[in-house]
């Protein structure tokens, strides 16, 4: 079904490939999650939420958005001094943030009402950093078409996470096996890559090779990246994790518990399938416009085949949520089914929309997509604090997230569709 929509080109072979990793990398969670569920209390989630959220948020500047601009330059040499700017740069803010987390980890973890995750965010630098150099490394391997080694770094980190997360369950440690899993596949996800790359690739990384007056003219070349599409991705992650702040610091963290399981099942299969889609999408297109080539049709094959491929599982979700949250995970965990009900349509059409929309990116409409990007993050937060502050519940608040998204979505693909055709008249 997937080849019958995909171009028969290196398109689908390359999506195939980091499809099989990325399916893999993300059946492992998603198959453990019932033990899991039964041997760490909803409160651990909560904490495990606030963990990431934090690391998400963290992960989109800790490069300066310069690793998106490694495939941009038409000669690897100037690649590789990007990539010697990102890995520098992602050293300098996990560093920041290290500093920053030593002093207000207990009053951020009393702010959100989580007193549990104080030790865990001075853990969150060091996942950034492993998160950032990875990236880094990863935007390289876009650019060589190294997706089988993607695809295993994957599936490593998935093992890993999984694996110490289970490992510590069942030993009875004292403390969040679930924090300590994902901090430990960040690392897994580093460390392969970095090998891989030097050792299947053939290139060479050393610090002699980084030359300072190339890497600041190159910034300064891309300096939209951290000026308008890092402000952009900080702006989107501050819509994330405000959702997760608010609901931890009013609602308390069972119903962030609940919150953080079902948003981590809904976005299962866009980890599995899209960022697949989003990174073959981003190579072919940009190699499109950079040849003077037509994307429309490359961005509505993939629009579509994402439709096809999704409706069915947000269709069961929506349906079946609660009874198949409560059979799978557990009783406790029915009212998460409640929340992914709520929610499905949004993801559904933010499965469909987020693989292409480097789009703007690619077409240098970054700031017409930042601003329009300001509308979709507000109506979240409004729609959250409504839930919170107005109505007093977390499902009214889901509902008008979820409603708010769908409309705001739909009307970003109409835009993603006119700036394509624009891009070749």
């Amino acid at each position: 079904m997937i080849r019958k929509f995909l171009p028969k080109s290196g398109f689908a072979r390359n999506v195939l490939t980091l499809f099989t990793g990325s399916t893999i990398a993300q059946l492992i969670p998603v198959a453990i999650s019932p033990l899991l569920t039964r041997i760490f209390p909803v409160t651990d989630f909560a904490t495990l939420t606030v963990f990431s959220t934090l690391v998400s948020f963290l992960g989109v500047i800790v490069c300066g958005r310069y690793e998106i601009a490694i495939g941009l330059p038409s000669e690897d040499k100037d690649a590789k001094q990007i990539l010697y700017l990102a890995l520098m740069v992602t050293l300098i803010v996990s560093s920041i943030a290290m500093v920053l987390a030593l002093i207000f980890n207990n009053f951020i973890a009393e702010l959100l009402n989580n007193q549990a995750a104080a030790p865990y965010i001075l853990l969150v630098p060091l996942a950034a950093l492993f998160y950032g150099l990875n990236q880094a490394l990863t935007y390289w391997n876009i650019r060589k078409r190294q997706y089988a080694l993607m695809s295993g770094s994957r599936i490593g980190q998935s093992l890993t996470n999984s694996g110490t997360s289970l490992a510590s369950g069942y030993s009875g440690a004292a403390y969040n096996g679930l924090v300590i899993g994902q901090l430990s596949g960040f690392a897994a996800a580093f460390f392969y890559t970095y090998f891989r790359t030097l050792f299947s690739g053939g290139d060479t990384f050393s610090r002699k090779e980084a030359n300072k007056s190339e890497m600041k003219r190159l910034a300064l070349k891309y300096i939209d990246q951290p000026r308008v599409n890092g402000v952009h991705a900080f702006t989107d992650m501050l819509q994330v994790t405000g959702v997760v702040f608010i609901i931890s610091a009013v609602f308390g963290s069972i119903t962030t518990g609940l919150y953080g399981l079902a948003i981590r099942i809904l976005q299962a299969p866009l980890n599995m399938i899209g960022s697949s889609f989003s990174i073959v999408f981003y190579k072919e297109a940009s190699e499109k416009v950079a040849t003077g080539q037509k994307i429309t049709k490359l961005l509505k094959t993939t629009i579509l085949t994402l439709a096809l491929i999704s409706f069915p599982v947000f269709l069961i979700i929506m349906i079946f949520g609660p009874s198949l949250f409560a059979f799978v995970f557990g009783e406790v965990w029915r009212e998460a089914g409640v929340y992914a009900r709520i929610l499905s349509p949004w993801l559904f059409v933010g499965f469909i929309s987020s693989p292409v929309s480097h789009l703007p990116v690619i077409l240098n409409q970054q700031r017409q997509f930042f601003l329009l990007s300001l509308i979709g993050n507000s109506l979240m937060i409004i729609s959250i604090l409504c839930g919170a502050f107005i109505f007093d519940d977390i499902k009214m608040g889901l509902l008008l997230i979820s409603v708010s998204q769908v409309i705001f979505l739909s009307c970003l693909l109409v835009y993603f569709y006119k700036i394509s055709k624009k891009a070749h008249g």
